[in-house]
């Protein structure tokens, strides 16, 4: 697994990689080696565990780790934008990486698997992979994040996912139970796809934004005409429908009176797709 990450990442090597059987949690780790680096630069550094005792997802919630499933953290290091929100790499980060997993996936599992807002992966209606990246924890290099990968490959229990996360609500009708990755994907060639996937789309986010916006509309079939219910921290849930992202990454919102509300990645609490992608009638050729 060393050589293949070595491999992916041939052009930029990275300043460090470790591999355990068992973490707390691949984020935590890169984050204390950076901090323990001082002044040395270790973006490009790699993390891997078979598990996690304490996967983190989003918002606080439990990333439930069984043994045998990747998770894979990333210290990168975007250099600071013009200042406006569009030209700033570091509001872009969760969709590039979206887009690498949702790439890697499909690469390395040969399954169709959509993104789902911000960077869930789907595939078959259950969650098989997340993405959490945080950023400004080490003072002297504000902009360094690490950006973590949960991919499971083998299967998850869905009351043991409900269980180890106090905070969720029991699961409602029609909500998305955990899932995973078709017997016999390759954890090293996932993990040589994951790197090299999150290269590119790094590369993708500093040099053509908007290209990176539209490569992931296209992985997310939810992007564009889903009716959704949109709860944000401290307000009352806002229902409309999903218009596709804008100039600076946030997801936007069509709601009933014909306004826009913009979600960003972080004050977004949860989007609940109440339907599907209206049908394209028969005979209609997609554009």
């Amino acid at each position: 697994m060393r050589a293949a990450v070595l491999d992916a990442t041939r052009a930029r090597p990275a300043p460090f990689i470790g591999i355990w059987r068992r973490v707390p949690s691949t984020n935590e780790v890169a984050k204390e080696i950076a901090l323990d680096a001082g002044a040395a630069c270790l973006a490009g550094s790699v993390v891997i565990a078979e598990t996690q005792t304490e996967g983190k997802g989003r918002f606080g919630r439990t990333w439930v780790s069984p043994p045998g499933g990747l998770y894979l953290s990333v210290l990168v290091e975007p250099p600071a934008g013009s200042g406006a929100p569009p030209a700033d790499p570091l509001a872009l980060l969760p969709l590039a990486a979206g887009v690498a997993v949702a790439q890697a996936v499909r690469r390395a599992a040969g399954v169709p698997a959509e993104l789902r807002w911000p960077n869930d992966l789907d595939w078959e209606g259950r969650k098989v992979a997340g993405v959490l990246a945080e950023v400004g924890f080490r003072r002297e290099s504000p902009r360094l994040a690490v950006v973590g990968f949960g991919v499971n490959l083998t299967p998850v229990s869905l009351s043991n996912a409900v269980a180890a996360d106090a905070s969720l609500p029991p699961l409602r009708p029609g909500a998305r139970p955990p899932g995973w990755l078709p017997e016999g994907v390759d954890r090293i060639g996932l993990s040589r796809a994951l790197v090299t996937s999150l290269h590119a789309a790094l590369d993708l986010l500093l040099e053509d934004p908007a290209s990176l916006r539209a490569g992931w509309e296209s992985l997310s079939p939810t992007a564009r005409g889903c009716r959704c219910e949109v709860r944000l921290r401290a307000a009352a849930p806002v229902l409309g429908t999903t218009d596709g992202l804008d100039a600076g990454g946030g997801l936007r919102i069509r709601t009933g009176g014909g306004g826009i509300r913009v979600v960003t990645e972080s004050d977004a609490v949860r989007i609940l797709h109440a339907g599907e992608r209206p049908r394209r009638p028969a005979g209609t050729a997609s554009g």
